[in-house]
């Protein structure tokens, strides 16, 4: 009894320890900041491009506008100090010369990408004095550098400004090229106050947000880090016959919907479970994504949810089709030749070329073949099942040498059900040509490159066996 009185005891002080353990547990979950939950082991780079024209020294909600800016990004840098793979940078323009000297080159990175102390950050930006004017695409331009080279990175452009270009430069034009050269992502940009007309004129830059208050800009800034730096999956299924996501193993391509630029690479993959895998994404863009199948597939306009699990699916059921000879042929640069050309049915569009004695992976379907055989083979209807390899053998071609003591003009013909079909051209500078040709007869007809005569012209009739090889002086 005794020790029944001691056991319950001691579970109930573990009860009363675990529940304040829970409860300490969450009350500190609650105090962290939302984008301290970065992603995986990839670096994020965030740059701040930031206007400090004079105009940001205008009052807003009882402050400055340039104070509501640095107390915002103060408190930012504060927050992701101690996110390991996430790093800030700070270039600002307008600082460095007056107004009255409209100087458009008037921009410096006053603080490289990297880790920063609140104080550091602080100390640094509180000496700055908003004077000048906005010289925001040659700033935009400036940016390339910066950046740094990890081609790994995530890097990310936040701009941060109350009013429009004030030089001859094209913003939309020096965005452009930071995502054509795959420096940044799609640009954020952050209005403080803007005119509706210059808020529009921000779209072709990247998302712009427009706010009217310190408040607003406080929130809407806090969100675009957070988006930065949470992680957005996606999970594609490549569905095969029966619905399943079992279809793997090719490439995919990402491109922004918008720009059609290609953003991201990826092969695609089953995880160990079998699933398909779960690729980290930035859900800035939507996109249009290529697949690599023979034929290739699209998926067009996808939209990422952002911080969560995303899914796209396409239909992409696969079988093999497997193309050689019914017998060997010992010259192999002549066996190289031979091609298959692969159409979709009733279409002339060309969907892959197959070499000889291979395989190949087909979207499931119809298609016709063009075999680049002497005389070509054409094979209609040729049917492609999931998961099933339909076999293509054509007959072993004969090999034909021909010797030429002369240049000759010349043409070979098959003959077909009485007929003569024309196949080939002889090429007159060559004093010997090998070509393989499938079994039947032919007849060469030719006569010397400088005879002057009709009447020289010569036939000689032939017949290639599978396999055979036969040799013509001419």
């Amino acid at each position: 009894m005794r020790a029944t009185i001691i056991l319950l005891s001691i579970i109930n002080v573990f009860a009363l320890w675990l529940s304040r353990r829970i409860k300490t547990t969450v009350l500190v979950t609650l105090l962290v900041p939302a984008f301290a939950f970065a992603q995986n082991n990839q670096k994020t780079n965030i740059l701040f491009l930031m206007d400090a024209s004079f105009s940001m020294r205008k009052e807003w909600d009882g402050g400055t506008k340039w104070k509501t800016a640095v107390n915002t990004l103060t408190e930012i840098v504060d927050n992701t100090a101690h996110i390991d793979n996430v790093n800030i940078g700070l270039r600002l323009f307008g600082h460095l010369y007056d107004e009255s000297e409209s100087n458009c080159k008037d921009t410096r990175l006053e603080l490289p990408i990297g880790k920063y102390t609140k104080e550091r950050f602080a100390n640094k930006i509180g000496i700055i004095r908003p004077k000048g004017i906005t010289p925001i695409a040659y700033s935009l331009e400036k940016c390339v550098a910066d950046f740094g080279e990890d081609n790994n990175a995530k890097n990310i452009l936040i701009l941060i400004t109350d009013g429009e270009e004030s030089c001859t430069g094209d913003p939309c034009k020096a965005a452009w090229m930071l995502q054509q050269k795959g420096i940044v992502l799609k640009p954020f940009v952050i209005g403080m106050a803007l005119t509706e007309a210059a808020t529009k004129n921000f779209y072709c830059i990247g998302q712009t947000i427009n706010t009217a208050s310190d408040k607003e800009f406080n929130q809407t800034l806090k969100n675009m880090v957070d988006e930065s730096i949470a992680k957005t999956t996606l999970q594609v299924n490549l569905l095969d016959s029966k619905n399943k996501a079992t279809e793997t193993d090719v490439a995919m391509t990402f491109y922004d919907s918008e720009t059609h630029l290609a953003k991201e690479h990826f092969i695609h993959t089953l995880n160990s479970r079998g699933n398909p895998d779960t690729i980290t994404i930035s859900p800035f863009f939507n996109y249009d994504i290529q697949i690599h199948t023979i034929p290739e597939l699209w998926i067009k306009g996808v939209t990422l949810k952002r911080n969560i699990h995303n899914e796209a699916t396409a239909n992409a059921a696969q079988g093999n089709l497997a193309f050689k000879l019914q017998g060997v042929l010992s010259k192999t640069a002549v066996v190289d030749r031979i091609k298959c050309i692969i159409h979709q049915n009733d279409s002339t569009a060309t969907v892959h070329v197959q070499k000889l004695n291979t395989t190949a992976k087909l979207l499931t379907g119809k298609y016709d073949l063009e075999i680049l055989t002497l005389p070509r083979i054409f094979i209609n209807n040729v049917q492609i099942d999931d998961d099933k390899t339909t076999h293509i053998e054509i007959p072993t071609p004969g090999i034909l040498t021909m010797n030429k003591s002369y240049e000759y003009y010349g043409v070979l013909f098959m003959q077909e059900k009485g007929e003569l079909k024309k196949i080939y051209d002889l090429k007159p500078a060559l004093k010997q040509e090998t070509i393989a040709l499938q079994p039947g007869k032919y007849s060469i007809v030719y006569r010397a490159k400088f005879a002057k005569s009709g009447h020289n012209t010569i036939e000689k009739e032939f017949e290639i066996l599978s396999g055979g090889s036969i040799s013509i002086r001419l």
